[in-house]
């Protein structure tokens, strides 16, 4: 029977799609922690900005804003490298995305042709079915002699 004989190409389609569905929401947990970080050091520029600012105004020397400068500077820095990096991390989900969507498609292709199958099967056994009942009528019929 074909549906049997696919069941086990079955199962390593349903099995490399749950893979990739595993490795697609562990990439998701990875791109939500680089975007946890970004906002993270986004709240550290704009939260060191305003101390900047407020702290100049009650009266701060020289040496102690460029300090605060050069700081907020390396934070605009590495918010810029985790842009690049979470741009990179997303793009690399969208792949894991669509491999997903690719074996989720086989796998449900695969699952189409053997319900078919199937149903063919089951109309060959329900056709056979048939033919031996009306077999079995007509030799009865055949075999009746009214008494």
């Amino acid at each position: 029977m074909k549906s049997r004989r696919l069941q086990p190409v079955i199962k390593v389609a349903k099995e490399r799609e749950d893979d990739a569905a595993i490795a697609l929401s562990e990439y998701r947990k990875i791109v939500d922690q680089h975007e946890a970080k970004l906002i993270e050091l986004r709240h550290y520029h704009d939260e060191y900005i305003q101390r900047l600012n407020e702290s100049g105004r009650s009266g701060m020397n020289i040496a102690q804003i460029n300090d605060y400068r050069r700081f907020i500077a390396r934070l605009a820095v590495a918010i810029k490298q985790q842009e690049a990096l979470l741009l990179e991390c997303q793009q690399q989900l969208n792949e894991k995305n669509m491999a997903w969507l690719q074996m989720r498609g086989r796998h449900q292709a695969l699952d189409k042709v053997s319900d078919r199958y199937r149903q063919q099967e089951q109309e060959a056994r329900d056709k056979r079915e048939q033919a031996e009942s009306d077999e079995r009528s007509q030799h009865m019929r055949r075999n009746y002699t009214p008494e």
